[in-house]
């Protein structure tokens, strides 16, 4: 059987959009892991119990969730049982956002462990607040060191996206399956479907590894 490349002619605009839906769904989960991922890190490396028990709490239940329970659970569940939800799309994002950040709180922490304390110390006894530290000394040596992890973690999340069709949105499979139930091309669709997310993958990889060495070079 000859493959028919007449699918992604004619319905090359849809694929295009459905592409772009998967990657805002990842590029806006990624956002809400990296700013919730820094504020648990800070929490868990509090010396304060009321701050470092509720993050762990939070990094140990949402690393244990699978994406695909926790994604059905949110958007049907909350229905259910409180008689409230949100979008679809608000869904995916907040979902792979809240699990993500679980993991980007323990390589943050990586991070900041990996910072001598004494240039913190340092930074103190010359009149900078607590802050100016946080922002302008250990900061900088942080994302230095969490680059590649962070980056490994990007692409994860451009993965885990391609699962967010399964509560209707339009992301890539979610068309391909549409389109499968209606023409039955299922090779067709869902081998040009997965060139291009592994294609999107490799992009988002090397335009993050493109970050990470300019970063490593102005930092260096």
């Amino acid at each position: 059987m000859d493959f028919d490349w007449n699918v992604l002619v004619r319905f090359w605009p849809a694929f295009l959009r459905a592409t772009l839906v998967t990657f805002g769904v990842a590029a806006l989960a990624m956002l809400v892991a990296l700013a919730l991922g820094l504020i648990l890190a800070l929490m868990k490396l509090s010396r304060h119990r009321l701050f470092s028990v509720p993050a762990q709490i939070y990094i140990e239940i949402f690393r244990a969730v699978p994406l695909y329970v926790f994604l059905l659970w949110a958007y049907y569940g909350l229905r259910v049982t409180l008689g409230i939800g949100l979008a679809a799309v608000p869904t995916a994002v907040l979902t792979l956002g809240l699990i993500t950040a679980a993991y980007m709180a323990e390589i943050y922490r990586t991070g900041f462990m990996a910072v001598r304390r004494g240039q913190q110390e340092a930074g103190l006894s010359v009149g900078l607040s607590r802050w100016q530290v946080l922002r302008y000394i250990t900061l900088p040596q942080v994302i230095r060191v969490i680059l590649p992890a962070t980056v490994n973690q990007a692409v994860g999340v451009m993965k885990g996206a391609t699962i967010a069709g399964v509560i209707g949105v339009f992301d890539l499979m979610y068309f391909a399956r549409t389109q499968v139930a209606l023409n039955f091309q299922p090779f067709e669709y869902y081998t040009i479907a997965g060139l291009i997310l592994i294609a999107s993958t490799l992009v988002v990889a090397g335009i993050a590894t493109i970050v990470e060495r300019r970063f490593r070079w102005r930092v260096a």
